[in-house]
């Protein structure tokens, strides 16, 4: 066992949480125009980090999906006691369907723009725009299921089949 203790969800998305926050305040500030003083300001770091936020986050969502179908995979197959509470819920699995897709999406635009940013020798505007609006989109989705999965660890169907037991 590591001395990180990768085991605990907890420990394993601390960082997301503080990403999605990031990655929704910049997103806020690209809508409110307010970063125009940050973008001549300090120009050199305000690219870089706009860009590998929402990427950064986009890559540990689709972490913790294929974690989660791994463990699901693994569960179909019988090859191992992997599952967690709460993993075969339907909505856990269509939220990481979700997750999954939009972190794809988000993290293809934030490579796309560090490729044309740094490596290309192209004209015109930067993608940059994209990775940062689907990055708070997906900053907002990420807050809204940690919160959800708080109050419905077992799925809300859980929920509803235990109270038609009493």
């Amino acid at each position: 066992m590591s001395a990180f203790g990768l085991n605990s969800p907890v420990e394993r998305r601390v960082a997301e949480p503080i990403l999605a926050v990031l990655s929704i305040l910049l997103m806020a500030g690209v809508v409110n125009e307010s970063v125009i003083l940050l973008d001549t300001v300090h120009e050199l770091l305000w690219f870089p980090v706009t860009t590998l936020i929402p990427g950064l986050l986009a890559f540990s969502v689709l972490v913790g999906t294929l974690a989660h179908g791994i463990r699901l995979s693994s569960a179909v197959l019988g090859s191992g006691n992997r599952i967690q509470s709460g993993d075969t819920a339907v909505t856990r699995i269509l939220a990481s369907i979700v997750l999954g897709a939009l972190a794809a999406f988000t993290l293809s635009w934030a490579v796309a723009s560090l490729y044309i940013h740094y490596l290309a020798e192209t004209g015109g505007v930067s993608p940059s725009i994209w990775a940062l609006l689907f990055g708070g989109v997906l900053g907002v989705l990420v807050l809204l299921r940690a919160v959800f999965f708080r109050l419905f660890p077992e799925g809300p169907l859980s929920q509803l089949s235990g109270l038609s037991a009493e």
